[in-house]
């Protein structure tokens, strides 16, 4: 998390794209992902060995019981393909100490266009991790209590209105596209 990765890919291959492979701590798969992707450093791929429960919600769509905010940043930046022609799922006892979670092997494939297009990129991340704060809240409701989504729960209902989508949606219904909407 410390490591300045886009001074060092500069350094060692001159801008060009990198490909990072690494055994992620669980603990920390969400921040060193979400930080090469929000950083903008020059990636053609990231293949990482992650908690299986993780590797399966990034590539997960709507309307599943895992998809989330995760589920969206990953889609947002890179196509998310757990690797089959590999051992993609390692079991526990294939470590010491024996971890208590399986493991999967997942290949994230940096778009080289997003595919959406968004005004503010940050807003539309502001308001995918208020759709998922309060799973069991509609849409409205979430992103009405968020303190960084600056409209009304009348304006939030209209926006929703304009998806073509009823009031009583939930955020685990849209897709990135209505999200980027």
């Amino acid at each position: 998390l410390k490591l300045d990765i886009a001074k060092l890919a500069m350094e060692r291959n001159g801008g060009k794209p990198i490909k990072v492979v690494a055994n992620l701590p669980y603990y920390i798969t969400t921040p060193i992902i979400m930080g090469l992707f929000e950083s903008h450093v020059p990636i053609d791929s990231i293949t990482v060995m992650v908690q299986k429960e993780v590797a399966d919600r990034m590539q997960v769509g709507p309307g599943t019981k895992d998809y989330g905010a995760l589920s969206l940043a990953v889609q947002f930046y890179a196509k998310p393909e757990i690797v089959a022609n590999i051992v993609a799922n390692v079991p526990c006892n294939c470590f010491m100490p024996r971890p208590n979670v399986g493991s999967a092997v997942i290949r994230l494939t940096r778009h080289e266009e997003v595919p959406v297009q968004v005004d503010d990129e940050k807003l539309m991340f502001h308001i995918i991790r208020a759709s998922f704060n309060q799973r069991r809240k509609t849409l409205s409701n979430g992103l009405s209590n968020a303190p960084q989504v600056h409209l009304s729960k009348e304006e939030i209902q209209e926006c929703i209105a304009e998806l073509g989508e009823p009031l009583t949606i939930r955020g685990e219904a849209l897709t990135l596209e209505q999200f980027a909407a």
